[in-house]
């Protein structure tokens, strides 16, 4: 079980929150409420508060598993990684997914956009293999998303899971090659 540490951007009641739910024997932490106006904020935050988890040896904070509540954009998962977040939810792949937001290895697209229309034969993301990949090209989502069917949800959110995913795995094989 895990406990929430809370207290917004301010430093005094973050401190606080960790101090006092270290002090008791949960398993891990979790890191909520506000966490900024931006990914600036998020990382700033996060400077100065990972390291109060390293103090104290006596209640084993070092060794308990820290979690990121609600943020799993790329950028913010990189930067949450490289500063001691061991693991993170969201629901960022489905949500940008709904709007015809597509993750790939060089950058989002935007799905509805006109340029995809005449895209046959173009994957999504040329390296991914998930069902979607596998099965259509880029010029049938658009029809899908430009025709209001509901199966270009799901094709775009099953794709969207299946990047994060690999992301992840990268960065797991990036922390095991110490590279992070």
């Amino acid at each position: 079980m895990y406990c929430v540490v809370h207290g917004g951007i301010d430093r005094e009641l973050r401190t606080k929150s960790v101090e006092y739910l270290a002090s008791l024997p949960f398993d891990g932490y979790a890191i909520g409420g506000s966490l900024g106006n931006g990914k600036q904020e998020l990382k700033e935050l996060l400077d100065w508060m990972m390291p109060l988890f390293d103090e104290d040896s006596s209640t084993n904070r070092r060794r308990k598993p820290r979690h990121l509540l609600g943020i799993a954009d790329e950028e913010s998962i990189r930067n949450a990684v490289v500063r001691g977040i061991d693991t993170m939810d969201s629901c960022y792949p489905t949500r940008v997914a709904r709007h015809g937001t597509i993750l790939t290895r060089e950058g989002s697209i935007k799905i509805k956009s006109g340029k995809f229309a005449r895209s046959f034969g173009a994957k999504l993301d040329e390296r991914c293999n998930c069902s979607t990949c596998t099965h259509y090209d880029r010029a049938y989502l658009w029809h899908l998303f430009k025709a209001n069917e509901p199966i270009a949800v799901s094709l775009a959110a099953q794709h969207n899971i299946q990047y994060m995913s690999d992301l992840m795995s990268d960065i797991r094989q990036e922390i095991m090659d110490d590279k992070i």
